[in-house]
C-alpha cells in the first residue's frame, strides 16, 4: 500500500510540474517559439510517419508478387 500510495504521490507531483510549465511558456512571450517548434516537430513525425507507410506499402506490394506468380503457376 505504501508503494501505490508514493507512486500516487509521485505522479501528483510531476503532473503539476507540467501543468505548470505548460500553463508557464503558454502565457508568456515565449508561446510562438514554443508552437513553431512543436509544429516542427509535428511536421517531422509526420514525414517520417509517412515514409515508413510508404516503404510498408512497398514492400507488402513486392511481397505479393512471387505469392502470385505462385498461383498462377
Amino acid at each position: 500500500m505504501k508503494s501505490v500510495d508514493s507512486k500516487l504521490l509521485l505522479g501528483l507531483v510531476v503532473g503539476a510540474a507540467v501543468g505548470a510549465a505548460v500553463g508557464y511558456l503558454a502565457a508568456t512571450d515565449k508561446r510562438e517559439d514554443l508552437l513553431n517548434e512543436l509544429n516542427n516537430v509535428v511536421g517531422k513525425v509526420k514525414e517520417g510517419f509517412n515514409t515508413a507507410l510508404a516503404k510498408y506499402k512497398e514492400g507488402k506490394v513486392e511481397a505479393a508478387k512471387p505469392v502470385e506468380e505462385t498461383v498462377v503457376e
